[in-house]
């Protein structure tokens, strides 16, 4: 089970065996199948790379493994950053091992739970503005967990298995909702017994009657947003009904039965609509200091006087297997001092490619002799790593501790801080470029594609 949630990172890849771990891009790994498989026990995934320059060994790659297999281990990225094997838990975004994640691999990819899987238009459910009760009993009743007598009776519990209210021999969910007399009664009291009754003459059990209503509310909008939730509210005050029936041997009436469905959904609509004007109040009022830094932030700002600011950005275009990384450096007058574009051949995650963009970007102003720049990223779960960020194992953690160690080492008077995206068309504008260069490129002129915004943000 361990290495159902597992993967290898690799640094070196000689501590990595080719043959059945789990090391290929997304965890998967190489079968020991056939003569060449079979002989390429032995060997470790270091063989398979060229270890100075970081990349896979194409042509070794290529006569070795089938087309298929090939394709996977070069679509597989390497990284300078990362310097040691590791075996890491795919299951978590930090790739650190949790009981609560190998719960989940363990349910749906060990054991075979097939026959907990119920079919069902289930985020008709959760969709249902109703108060939180009322969608936990419709969810059981379609769970098939509603607590009836004959439920009970299947699960060993000695009780009688006729209705409370009407001695019927077979209390079921769909005796009690649509079948029960005092059920048929209270439907066509409220007026909805011909929005139900053509269901029950195509489904003969509850969950699939609430199904079948619930399409026809969200796909077919053939009830509104009203009815299905009267609907259900009053499933629930006729369960309701029937336990007090039969714990405190109290006979509700029809009309008690629906004026307590009413007044449960009236009650829990004008509690949501005062808290909704309550948060309009409040944002109308004095904007809290949230608010205020973000609204402070659409627009980029100039750094304080003697300081640089080096904004940085990464594309993932779809037409081109390559990753794009544009960063613009200005003085505390706005002026472009110098930008820019690089690339990489090997697709990567979103947040691995910014957090790349960052590295390169320190690497670069150390490499210009710059002090005193600060750092703008639009990734937030980047500039929150390098500010308050640790124990992140996998890849992105192991590129993130690279910057903050060579900043920390070399640019000590630099920060970095997290910007929105209109706050940083810039370097937006410079990566859209990168990827269609077929070279680096450094410009110490205003690059064409970014003039405009570099004097209009100068004013």
């Amino acid at each position: 089970m361990v290495r159902q949630g597992a993967r290898w990172k690799i640094g070196t890849g000689f501590n990595i065996p080719i043959i059945i771990e789990p090391w290929i891009r997304s965890g998967s790994s190489i079968s020991s199948i056939g003569d060449v498989m079979l002989a390429l026990q032995p060997c470790s995934v270091g063989y398979l790379i060229d270890q100075e320059e970081k990349v896979w060994n194409e042509s070794l790659v290529h006569q070795l493994f089938p087309v298929e297999t090939t394709q996977n281990i070069l679509n597989t990225p390497l990284y300078h950053q990362v310097q040691m094997d590791r075996l890491i838990w795919k299951a978590e975004k930090n790739g650190n091992y949790s009981v609560r994640s190998a719960y989940r691999i363990c349910i749906e990819e060990v054991i075979n739970n097939d026959h907990l899987r119920k079919p069902g238009y289930w985020s008709g459910i959760w969709r249902l503005k109703v108060p939180p009760k009322v969608k936990s009993l419709v969810w059981r009743i379609c769970r098939d967990c509603f607590p009836t007598r004959v439920k009970l009776r299947s699960r060993g519990v000695n009780c009688s298995s006729e209705c409370v209210r009407c001695e019927d021999p077979h209390e079921d969910s769909y005796h009690i909702l649509f079948h029960c007399p005092l059920a048929v009664d209270i439907w066509q009291s409220a007026n909805m017994w011909h929005l139900i009754s053509p269901s029950l003459s195509q489904f003969d059990n509850a969950p699939d009657i609430i199904f079948n209503l619930l399409q026809i509310f969200n796909l077919l909008q053939r009830l509104s947003a009203a009815q299905i939730e009267h609907i259900v509210t009053i499933m629930w005050s006729i369960w309701k009904a029937r336990n007090l029936k039969l714990w405190q041997q109290v006979s509700d009436s029809t009309i008690t039965i629906l004026e307590r469905a009413r007044h449960l959904l009236e009650g829990w609509r004008e509690a949501n609509r005062k808290q909704v004007s309550i948060r309009q109040d409040n944002s109308s009022s004095t904007p809290s200091s949230s608010h205020h830094n973000r609204d402070a932030n659409i627009s980029w700002k100039k750094p304080t006087s003697g300081k640089y600011k080096c904004n940085v950005d990464a594309s993932f275009p779809n037409t081109t297997n390559k990753v794009g990384i544009g960063m613009c450096i200005r003085d505390s007058d706005g002026n472009h001092v110098r930008s820019k574009t690089m690339w990489f051949s090997q697709t990567c995650s979103i947040h691995i490619g910014e957090a790349l963009g960052l590295y390169h970007a320190i690497r670069w102003i150390h490499e210009l002799q710059f002090t005193n720049v600060d750092f703008e990223v639009d990734s937030k779960r980047v500039a929150d790593y390098f500010n308050n960020g640790r124990g992140d194992v996998t890849e992105f953690g192991s590129i993130m501790e690279s910057s903050i160690y060579f900043l920390n080492n070399h640019l000590t008077n630099s920060h970095v801080e997290f910007i929105r995206r209109q706050a940083n068309e810039v370097a937006h504008n410079l990566v859209k470029a990168a990827t269609s260069s077929t070279s680096f490129q450094v410009f110490d002129d205003i690059p064409t594609c970014i003039i405009d915004l570099i004097f209009n943000e100068m004013i």
